[in-house]
């Protein structure tokens, strides 16, 4: 049942303009950025040799192009997510939901990850142009597939939380806008908070930067993880109520 509901958001997704707007400016928005990196890199080669400096592909194309693609990921997820149960609600289908013999866990669950395979598409494009360039230089393999698999963590917490905040709303814009001011506030925590300051734990960037480093540390999965799923409870215990069994 899970993954129909999943399937289902997907291809109510999918027949929409935004979607395919959002797939094909976003690859064209990567590959323009990937290709300028290159060229950068192209032009520094000579000085790095010379210096005898360890930065490589990896460090200043790789890197700086899949930190481009996570705000991509971060300004597109809720576009898809507005309409998602704030969009139900506003247009009135939230009733069939509400009125299905499936429980609530199920429709969030279905619901969150059709909202990942919506997002996924511009995040396997957006990796794959990267990894042509492994075509003509030798890339760090295992520091790539650190990276991703980060970068998919992050596109499924990405679709737990602003699903919850299209739950908490019932207009799309409000959720847009709600969605756009929680994630820039926790992209931005980190430049206005001391890393001793017990906040600077919600900050993004300091559980993003390891991964282009090849690092998976434990902390930064247990606070995607944690959140995701406190995210998830939340819009399950928000369906409940919606349904008045709490």
């Amino acid at each position: 049942m899970i993954g129909s509901i999943a399937l289902h958001e997907w291809r109510r997704q999918r027949a929409g303009m935004l979607f395919w707007l959002l797939l094909g400016f976003g690859q064209l928005i990567i590959a323009w950025l990937f290709f300028a990196q290159l060229q950068a890199f192209a032009d520094l080669v000579p000085q790095l040799k010379a210096s005898g400096s360890t930065l490589g592909a990896m460090d200043l194309v790789i890197a700086p192009t899949l930190n481009s693609l996570v705000l991509l990921l971060l300004l597109g997820t809720p576009l898809l997510a507005m309409g998602s149960l704030a969009g139900e609600t506003r247009s009135g289908r939230i009733a069939i939901w509400l009125s299905a013999p499936v429980s609530g866990h199920q429709i969030v669950l279905g619901k969150s990850l059709g909202l990942w395979l919506g997002i996924l598409p511009l995040l396997v494009s957006g990796t794959l142009t990267v990894a042509t360039l492994g075509l003509g230089v030798d890339l760090d393999w295992p520091r790539f597939a650190v990276a991703l698999g980060g970068l998919l963590l992050f596109s499924l917490w990405l679709g737990c939380v602003t699903l919850l905040i299209s739950g908490l709303l019932d207009h799309p814009a409000a959720a847009l806008a709600t969605n756009y001011g929680i994630l820039l506030f926790l992209w931005l925590l980190d430049s206005f908070s001391s890393p001793d300051a017990p906040w600077h734990w919600f900050a993004l960037l300091p559980h993003i930067k390891p991964w282009f480093q090849g690092l998976l540390r434990s902390q930064d999965i247990a606070f995607f993880v944690g959140t995701g799923l406190a995210a998830l409870i939340a819009t399950s215990f928000l369906i409940a109520r919606r349904r008045g069994e709490v």
